[in-house]
């Protein structure tokens, strides 16, 4: 204790030397927790999002052919519907209409449901007005129930649109869309169905979507073939049973293999590896302020030693033991640094509950990265902090008391 108490005063006393000192500790500390914190934030919001997709989904996007049909690691599938990523639309797709209602029909017991899913490179407008900003696309009816797409108002199912909450009350913002005529290109169609607003996966957005039957979609749009397929399993239990199921269909309508057949959990695995990496990568940069901060102890330490040359000999003179100086300037370094990580971890915790809740991210300061940043910068103290305390400890209590 009186150890402790002698590092205190030392670092009292020199307040403005300390808190310099510990700067170094503060921002990279801060820096560290902060990046770990809004990454695991960012792992924490992509699982949400894809578990409200669900995870009995299963994509298939087109591939080159003679490629690995069984899917899996080799990337995103998906379109915009915010089911599975990126699009594949660089690949020709030769995915069809047949093929999904052949997916329908077949091992109902493993198989729940297929959407045939294309985009529509069309404009949506009110007839003689100007088409607003919305994504058009064509989907089958299973889609919304996929995407956990609730209705506010109307019907999922007919030969209409169905609107996303944003594109509803942009286009008739002062009476009910329901009923209503809009325009997908040339054509004229009626809204049958209005969605209630909703948040979509990473990259969509359903509010700001018009959706036609499937084949109302082609015949529009002049396309044979489907962007994608999304078929959901019975259960996340059978997924494997269903893509296997699936594969066997496809591949007898598609020998040269030319699909690709990804599940939602191999997705969320690309994408939280990623971002996995990236934190990390990040957090590596910003400890490297950590190594500078400890440097910056080391040299204050070094000074604060040839300051106190003086007071180590009347110490040593005294009776204390070399082990005794060492432990008491030991202990100051450590102490700068634990003190510069507590600042830093406060001002992490802070950093990280406004940036998350500004941008939407979940705020993910755990004990576990407390502890971490704590034991690391008493770490930083005690590495650092040893050169000074043995330069200390080795001193000669008549070299000590002669230096002025």
């Amino acid at each position: 204790m009186n150890t402790f108490a002698i590092a205190w005063d030392s670092i009292w006393h020199h307040r403005t030397r300390s808190f310099l000192t510990a700067l170094g500790i503060i921002i990279g500390v801060f820096a560290v927790v902060t990046l770990t914190s809004l990454g695991g934030g960012v792992q924490k919001y992509v699982n949400q999002k894809f578990a409200g997709i669900g995870a009995n989904l299963i994509t298939v996007v087109p591939a080159l052919p003679h490629t690995n049909a069984k899917g899996g690691k080799g990337g995103f599938g998906g379109g915009r519907h915010g089911g599975a990523g990126p699009s594949f639309s660089s690949i020709p797709s030769t995915l069809t209409a047949g093929d999904v209602n052949a997916l329908n029909n077949s091992h109902k017991s493993v198989l729940q449901s297929a959407a045939g899913v294309i985009t529509v490179p069309s404009l949506l407008s009110q007839p003689h007005k100007s088409p607003i900003g919305a994504s058009i696309m064509g989907v089958s009816s299973p889609f919304f129930g996929m995407q956990n797409l609730k209705i506010q108002s109307g019907t999922l199912k007919g030969t209409g649109v169905v609107l996303g909450y944003h594109v509803a009350h942009e286009l008739f913002p002062h009476k009910s869309a329901l009923n209503q005529t809009v325009v997908v290109g040339t054509k004229d169609f009626t809204v049958t169905g209005v969605l209630k607003s909703a948040q979509g996966a990473p990259g969509s957005d359903p509010n700001n979507t018009a959706y036609l039957p499937l084949n109302a979609a082609l015949s529009v749009s002049g396309q044979t073939t489907v962007s994608e397929i999304i078929l959901a399993a019975s259960s996340p239990q059978n997924v494997p049973s269903a893509v296997t199921a699936a594969r066997n269909i496809l591949l007898h309508r598609h020998p040269s293999h030319n699909f690709k057949i990804i599940t939602s959990q191999e997705i969320l695995s690309t994408v939280t590896n990623t971002t996995k990496v990236i934190t990390e990568f990040l957090a590596g940069i910003a400890g490297i302020s950590l190594l500078v901060g400890g440097i910056g102890i080391m040299n204050i330490m070094l000074v604060t030693v040839s300051e106190r040359f003086r007071e180590i000999g009347i110490r040593k003179a005294l009776g204390a033991r070399d082990g005794d100086i060492l432990v008491q300037f030991l202990t100051e370094s450590v102490l700068l640094a634990l003190i510069g990580g507590f600042v830093g971890t406060i001002l992490s915790g802070l950093a990280t509950h406004f940036v998350g809740k500004a941008v939407g991210i979940p705020a993910n300061l755990t004990v576990g990265s407390v502890l971490t940043a704590v034991l690391f910068s008493i770490g930083v103290g005690a590495v650092f902090g040893v050169l000074p305390a043995m330069r200390a400890a080795r001193l000669m209590p008549a070299e000590a008391l002669r230096t002025e």
